[in-house]
C-alpha cells in the first residue's frame, strides 16, 4: 500500500470511527444526485492523494456525505455571523446605542446598550467623551471585539458580560 492510499484509508477510518458510518450517510439527502460528486469537490492532487480511486463506493459515498455536510456547517455559521445584533455567537457585527449616558474610557468602564447586552473594556484607554446614547459598533477583532463608540478617537478592546 503507498502512502497516498493509506492517507485514505486513515482519513475514511477516522470520519468512521469520530462520527459513524450511519451518521455521515444520513447526512446525504434524498436528491443526493443533483449534488456534486467526490470528483467535484477534490482537486486531482486531493484525489491521488487520498487514494479516492481505489476506495471501495462506500467510503467515497461516506467522505462525500462528510465533505457536504461540513461545507453545509460552515456555510451555515457564515449566514448566522451576518446578520446584526447577533453576538452572542462571537462572530456577528452588533450595531446599537448606548443605554443612557457615556462618559468615555476609564480603562475597566461597563457599558449597558439598548439591546441588553452589557459590555466591559479590556484593553486600557483613557479618554472623557459624555454623549446621551451615543451609537455603538461592536465587531470582532484579533480574537477578541472592538467597540467603536461615535465620537470617541478610536476603537477599544471590549468583552460580553451578559
Amino acid at each position: 500500500m503507498n502512502a497516498a492510499q493509506s492517507l485514505g484509508k486513515h482519513v475514511a477510518i477516522v470520519a468512521l470511527a469520530l462520527v459513524g458510518p450511519a451518521v455521515l450517510l444520513s447526512a446525504i439527502p434524498t436528491d443526493a444526485q443533483e449534488l456534486p460528486s467526490l470528483e467535484q469537490l477534490l482537486t486531482k492532487e486531493e484525489q491521488a492523494k487520498l487514494g479516492v480511486t481505489s476506495m471501495s463506493p462506500e467510503k467515497r459515498e461516506v467522505m462525500r456525505g462528510a465533505l457536504i455536510r461540513t461545507f453545509r456547517q460552515g456555510y451555515r455559521a457564515a449566514q448566522s455571523a451576518d446578520r446584526p445584533g447577533g453576538a452572542g455567537t462571537g462572530t456577528s457585527v452588533v450595531e446599537t446605542q448606548v443605554d443612557g449616558e457615556f462618559n468615555g474610557w476609564e480603562g475597566e468602564t461597563i457599558i449597558k446598550l439598548m439591546n441588553d447586552q452589557i459590555w466591559q473594556q479590556t484593553e486600557y484607554h483613557y479618554e472623557y467623551r459624555y454623549a446621551y446614547m451615543p451609537k455603538v459598533l461592536i465587531y470582532p477583532s484579533g480574537g477578541g471585539h472592538k467597540m467603536r463608540v461615535d465620537g470617541t478617537s478610536k476603537p477599544i478592546g471590549v468583552q460580553r458580560l451578559r
